[in-house]
């Protein structure tokens, strides 16, 4: 066989793509389908809240240097703040002004906690199927911290910087559907070119299937086997005769 009949130039890709146009097409549509079916039949969509707190010190001295230390101090506090946000302390009362349509575990599952670099303001954002519901959780944290921090510091005090809102006309943030069709479409493509270049590069290499050896169920073969066993023990058994 020569390497001229197993090299594929572009002319020969043209060919094959015009050959299997069908086949290609019908993969693709049936990825972008199943794609379609999963996002608007299957996944749930997930609305986004932010509300932005301030934690900060409680003192009346004008000292520069003892400010700038108090602002390192509370950016070191901050894992802390973000622990407590999280803290059964919070999310039970949290859970308690929703009255209990969700547990404090599934609050923290719903809540990540943030901040930008260098910076105090913690950013509280909660995901839920309902956007309002989203705005309210992050709210109704905020309002419960701001409440709780001065009893446990008594020299901090917290400011809310930024409330989470209530949007008329939101839009998801998961699923993203845009990313995701264009990935039905990319391994829609990738899948058909690899089912019509595997064909192709087959026939040229002339291998032909002949047929499938099928898999023997365990309890024909123990048949067989005791089959054999008493035959052989009926030849043992029978008598020899001379002449």
């Amino acid at each position: 066989m020569s390497n001229s009949n197993t090299v594929i130039s572009l002319k020969d890709t043209m060919k094959i793509i015009k050959k299997n146009i069908w086949i290609i097409l019908a993969i693709i549509i049936f990825a972008c389908a199943s794609m379609f079916a999963v996002v608007n039949f299957v996944l749930v969509p997930q609305y986004q809240a932010t509300s932005q707190i301030l934690v900060i010190q409680n003192t009346d001295k004008a000292d520069n240097n003892v400010q700038n230390s108090e602002v390192q101090a509370n950016l070191q506090m901050v894992n802390t703040y973000s622990a407590m946000l999280k803290s059964p302390l919070v999310l039970d009362k949290v859970s308690d002004k929703l009255k209990g349509k969700y547990s404090s575990g599934e609050l923290g599952k719903k809540m990540v906690t943030s901040n930008d670099q260098n910076s105090q303001i913690i950013n509280i954002t909660v995901k839920d199927e309902n956007q309002a519901m989203a705005a309210t959780i992050a709210n109704q944290t905020a309002a419960v911290f701001k409440d709780n921090l001065p009893v446990i510091m008594k020299d901090k005090s917290v400011t809310i910087m930024s409330p989470a809102k209530v949007l008329s006309h939101p839009h998801p943030t998961f699923p993203n559907k845009t990313m995701l069709y264009t990935m039905s479409l990319v391994v829609g493509i990738i899948l058909a070119g690899l089912i019509c270049f595997l064909r192709e590069i087959l026939e040229r290499l002339d291998i032909t299937v002949l047929g499938v050896i099928s898999n023997i169920p365990d309890n024909t073969i123990r048949k067989r086997q005791e089959y054999d066993l008493m035959h052989e023990k009926h030849m043992e058994a029978s008598p020899v005769y001379e002449k």
